[in-house]
């Protein structure tokens, strides 16, 4: 059986300054659907472990999807617009 993760103060310090810059709590609390005072309460006590820790961890996975597939289609649409302007610089300027 796995032991629960964990995650210490410094930690939740990092992911969220990561996430979300230096003004991170507030942010993160929403994020993981905790009142911002239970955040607080994770860095005073030296960290989380459990539910909470995956909740954190989940919140890294949830952001590393999103950012992944914004990128991917960020991608698309650039070759799409690559190709309709070369199409028409070839039709404009041709060699």
């Amino acid at each position: 059986m796995a032991a629960d993760p964990t995650l210490s103060s410094a930690e939740i310090r990092q992911i969220g300054e990561a996430l979300y810059g230096s003004s991170w709590q507030g942010d993160m609390a929403r994020a993981i659907g905790v009142p911002r005072q239970s955040v607080t309460h994770y860095l005073k006590t030296g960290g989380v472990r459990g539910a909470q820790a995956a909740a954190i961890v989940g919140l890294i996975a949830r952001t590393v999807a999103r950012e992944l597939r914004t990128a991917e289609q960020d991608r698309a649409t650039t070759a799409l617009r690559h190709a309709d302007l070369s199409q028409l610089l070839e039709r404009l300027d041709p060699a």
